[in-house]
């Protein structure tokens, strides 16, 4: 573990917490739409809307954090993805040709059977 992976790690819980707080506000909002709050309380529903996603989306994120196996696991996984070697481009290309190649002729045997199957089918029926 670098001391670089627990920066990386708390960028992740803001994000977290972003994403968490626009998801809680987003239902709220629902919510109010639905049952009518937010056309008859409008004067307080939007602010306890906003302060309430935001809240809701540090209290996910808090205790999310607050447990320490959970938080090394976290870092350990983000040092474990430091040692991961990604192909180049020209290996994913080449790869990329390969699958398709192979998608196609599948596709090419599963098509002939089909057919043939098709046959078969109508001489006995008929």
């Amino acid at each position: 573990m670098q001391k670089d992976d627990a920066f990386w790690l708390n960028v992740c819980y803001v994000a977290l917490t972003l994403i968490a707080a626009y998801i809680y506000w987003q239902a709220i909002n629902t919510v109010g739409i639905e049952t009518g709050w937010l056309e008859r309380y409008d004067q307080w529903f939007v602010p306890v809307n906003h302060f309430g996603a935001i809240g809701l989306g540090v209290l996910t994120t808090f205790f999310l954090r607050m447990n320490p196996e959970r938080h090394e696991y976290f870092l350990e996984s983000i040092g474990e993805l430091r040692k991961v070697v990604w192909p180049s481009f020209e290996d994913t290309r080449r790869m990329t040709i390969i699958v398709c190649v192979v998608v196609a002729v599948f596709s090419a045997v599963l098509a002939v059977f089909d057919v043939a199957w098709s046959y078969v089918l109508k001489q006995i029926i008929s």
